[in-house]
């Protein structure tokens, strides 16, 4: 027979008080003598108790988790590098306050669903913007949240300077008479996404745009490629392209994943970087000066 679950009423029991006060031991400890804390976290601890974290939860309204929602898949999410730096940052502040983290990504193809069951305090939106259909009902139910990489006025949102990030990576090559780039962007598997001209990757093309007006160099749709955000995306599109006979003397990413996957790709072809190519991502992720040669980035403070 399994052994039966340790009670809050079996730790009162053992400590010789009430079972409020072991309640109160875990909760408000203020409320309690600091003797009969001791005493009664002393037994819970020799009959191996922890609190109900779903009684906790009703107790408090709280439960110590926040949310990263994400619209991609979880698996593409953690093929991104980035992520790596990023979940850091947010890690770092969360071990600070005592919360949990969770991922939250599209659950049968739906956000909406994935919000509504996701058991957390909060969320830090990457890549939406506040009008989207499914960030709506969070502000109804007034859910704090924070959006990241995406468009907002009316709440909270933290972004970098795509555009002239973007505009001072196109007008490097473009000063060094580059006039045959290939451009890869974000290639974008949710539905509401399939926009290649929208939020961050919208505003890292409007800064390209900017330098191949200025430079007088044509823009054609043609040498824009949508990838996924991940090494194997980047290759695969530099491959394809290359197949398809385009043959750039440079290379313009939206993200240093897609980069460093160009970089694998262009070596394996024979291509020598950067003398017969040249490549610039963005991000300037850690990985970015462990490859040969360096990659040449946009640097953005992903952790802070």
């Amino acid at each position: 027979m399994p052994k039966r679950r340790v009670t809050i009423a079996d730790v009162a029991q053992k400590a010789g008080v009430s079972p409020t006060a072991v309640s109160f031991a875990f909760h408000k400890p203020d409320e309690l003598g600091a003797t009969t804390v001791r005493r009664i976290l002393s037994a819970a601890h020799e009959l191996g108790y922890a609190p109900n974290p779903h009684a906790r939860a009703l107790l408090t309204h709280q439960v110590g988790v926040l949310g990263v929602l994400v619209p991609q898949a979880i698996h593409a999410i953690y093929a991104n590098p980035f992520f790596a730096s990023f979940f850091q940052g947010i890690g770092s502040i969360c071990d600070d306050h005592g919360l949990g983290l969770l991922t939250v990504s599209p659950l049968q193809g739906a956000l909406e669903q994935a919000i509504a069951r996701a058991p957390v305090d909060g969320f830090i939106i990457v890549g939406l913007n506040e009008q989207h259909d499914e960030i709506r009902p969070l502000q109804k139910r007034r859910v704090p949240f924070v959006i990241v990489d995406g468009d907002a006025e009316q709440v909270s949102s933290v972004n970098v300077d795509d555009v002239n990030g973007a505009y001072a990576a196109a007008s490097y090559l473009l000063a060094h008479g580059h006039t045959d780039i290939l451009v890869l962007t974000f290639e974008t598997p949710y539905g509401h996404l399939d926009d290649i001209f929208y939020g961050v990757g919208g505003r890292r093309l409007q800064g390209y745009h900017r330098a191949f007006r200025e430079y007088g160099v044509p823009w054609r749709d043609t040498w824009l490629v949508p990838s996924f955000s991940s090494i194997k995306g980047g290759a695969q599109s530099f491959e394809a392209a290359w197949d398809a006979g385009l043959r750039p003397t440079a290379v313009l990413t939206v993200s240093d994943a897609m980069a460093l996957g160009v970089l694998q790709a262009a070596t394996r072809r024979g291509l020598r970087v950067p003398n017969d190519l040249e490549i610039i991502g963005f991000d300037d992720i850690p990985l970015a000066t462990l490859t040969q040669p360096p990659l040449s980035t946009v640097h953005q403070p992903i952790v802070e």
